[in-house]
């Protein structure tokens, strides 16, 4: 498809450089990194100062995503870069830069597969719990998080590293989930608490856990990005330690509450409201009026389960 000339022109290196800063200046530090991965992949693709966005056409986009695939990018990681490149073309069609025509990404994937979910099964939990590690060791406060996201129905890093005093009151932990801006509560069971009282005297600024300890916003992204890298490594060595069947990180922590609760048949509504899934519309519609408690009691028997 030959491309429809515009009046204005800019190069796929500059106007990914503008919409990088621009989502920097507004604080979106996590989508900035995306628009760098994917201008970083583009550069070895073709020479991005010399090419414009305007010549991005449906032959085009077919021809980077037959780069991706012969370097053996996984379809997930296709569908990243695609999904990023349409995004900045639009906003280019948006501002003139291009013509709309030749946004045509219906020939690529741009989906998202289902990976197999990775869980631990009990006997492993336990050998993860009771592993002798050095008190106080960069790998013991991994095992402490990965052990309380599994206690917290799987609450995520992000999550855990910005919790704060003011989200327990009254033996009640609260907090919203980053990703899906859901409300979740929990009773703080027996376990919970000994974790949070075990590295509260370390972290700074109020907050639960010494993993944020930065102020300034770019620099608590940057943080927070090296210490979810550090957090995984030790959870690898972790997994080799007790003999995990794939590499162990922190998403197993919530795989695997969701795993043994469907063993325990802890009814699927109650799983799924205490992940604080959103995705499924008549679910949410039962959740609603469902009792928190009923979530507490099922949360118990999972945590009971792996201390028996």
């Amino acid at each position: 498809m030959s491309k429809t000339s515009t009046n204005r022109e800019i190069a796929v290196e500059m106007w990914f450089l503008t919409l990088i800063d621009n989502l920097e200046k507004h604080e979106f530090f996590a989508t900035g990194r995306n628009y760098r991965k994917t201008l970083c992949s583009l550069r070895k693709f073709a020479d991005t100062e010399k090419m414009n966005i305007s010549d991005i056409t449906e032959d085009t986009v077919s021809a980077y995503h037959a780069y991706l695939a012969r370097r053996r990018a996984c379809r997930n990681t296709i569908s990243f870069y695609m999904r990023i490149l349409r995004a900045a073309c639009n906003k280019a069609a948006d501002n003139g830069y291009m013509a709309p025509d030749n946004i045509v990404f219906d020939s690529v994937f741009t989906g998202v597969d289902v990976t197999r979910k990775r869980a631990l099964d009990t006997a492993t939990l336990k050998r993860i719990a009771r592993l002798d590690l050095p008190l106080g060791s960069e790998m013991d406060f991994s095992r402490d998080l990965f052990l309380f996201s599994f206690y917290t129905r799987g609450m995520n890093f992000v999550d855990m590293a910005h919790l704060s005093q003011d989200n327990i009151s009254h033996g009640i932990l609260s907090y919203i989930r980053s990703k899906t801006g859901q409300s979740l509560s929990m009773e703080i069971e027996p376990c919970m608490d000994s974790i949070i009282h075990k590295w509260q005297k370390y972290a700074t600024n109020g907050r639960i856990f010494p993993i944020i300890t930065e102020t300034k916003a770019k620099k608590v992204f940057e943080q927070y990005q090296y210490r979810l890298t550090r957090h995984n490594l030790m959870l690898k060595e972790i997994g080799r330690l007790v003999k995990t069947h794939f590499p162990l990180t922190s998403y197993a922590a919530r795989h695997s509450w969701a795993s043994l609760a469907q063993r325990l048949d802890i009814p699927l509504s109650v799983i799924s409201c205490g992940m604080g899934h959103t995705s499924e519309r008549t679910t949410r519609i039962y959740l609603e009026q469902l009792d928190n408690s009923k979530i507490d009691k099922a949360n118990r028997r999972i945590i009971r389960s792996i201390f028996d």
